[in-house]
């Protein structure tokens, strides 16, 4: 009999930037806050919430 296939999901290689919405490649640094996903440069540009 045949296995079912299964599927094994890897979000570390579908990550993009909530700031600028490219996608942040496996390799590259990455700043995650309240699960969200930013380049460091990205998040350093965000302005602090009042």
């Amino acid at each position: 009999m045949k296995k079912p296939k299964v599927e094994i999901s890897k979000p570390d290689f579908k990550l993009w930037c909530e700031s600028c919405c490219l996608r942040i490649a496996p390799s590259e640094e990455r700043t995650v806050v309240l699960d969200k996903a930013y380049h460091p440069r990205c998040y350093s540009k965000l302005s602090p919430k009042a």
